[in-house]
């Protein structure tokens, strides 16, 4: 039993890695020949927020802070500005599941967003004190504000499609064994 349950955790961990691949791709793929008015939402972080809050195990530090160090590069950000951000915001959200794992969604995504907000003000104070050149605000509101937006689609598709729930009372002696 231990077994398949360790087996499973990879496997969602695999998921996860080539989910955000996926999306990754996508945010690539030359689609449009000028640039955009508008920013959409980072769905890849939407996606982390809800595994962490869901299934902390199935997302680990260490595959969050690869991925996101990839899309810096890949996005031609700062390297490893918005990946530390994102770790510390994980990791923040990682502390305070076992408390939100009772409670409602609404109190869930108020998390999400105070995270979220405190990371993107971290990111542009940031910027602004290295004098890196960054994108509008106006952009960077409309990405914070999409983002928490399509955060509950993002987490009803974890929990439909890929199973991602929140830790039951029976998982939990086996989650906190394996600490």
């Amino acid at each position: 039993m231990a077994e398949r349950r360790h087996q499973s955790r990879w496997a969602m961990r695999m998921l996860f890695g080539v989910l955000c691949l996926l999306l990754i791709f996508l945010h690539l793929l030359p689609l449009q020949l000028l640039p955009r008015g508008w920013a959409g939402p980072d769905v890849m972080l939407a996606l982390t927020f809800a595994w962490v809050l869901r299934r902390p195990d199935f997302v680990p530090p260490l595959l969050i802070a690869g991925l996101f160090l990839l899309t810096d590069l890949l996005f031609q950000r700062p390297p490893g500005l918005w990946a530390a951000l994102v770790l510390l915001g994980s990791q923040t959200l990682r502390a305070r599941e076992p408390g939100l794992r009772d409670l409602t969604f609404a109190v869930e995504w108020v998390s999400v967003a105070t995270t979220l907000v405190a990371m993107t003000l971290g990111y542009r104070i940031i910027l602004a004190i290295l004098m890196v050149d960054q994108a509008p605000l106006g952009l960077s509101l409309m990405q914070l504000v999409l983002t928490l937006m399509v955060y509950p689609l993002v987490a009803l598709i974890s929990h439909t499609a890929f199973g991602v729930r929140k830790i039951a009372p029976g998982d939990i002696d086996a989650f906190e064994s394996r600490a």
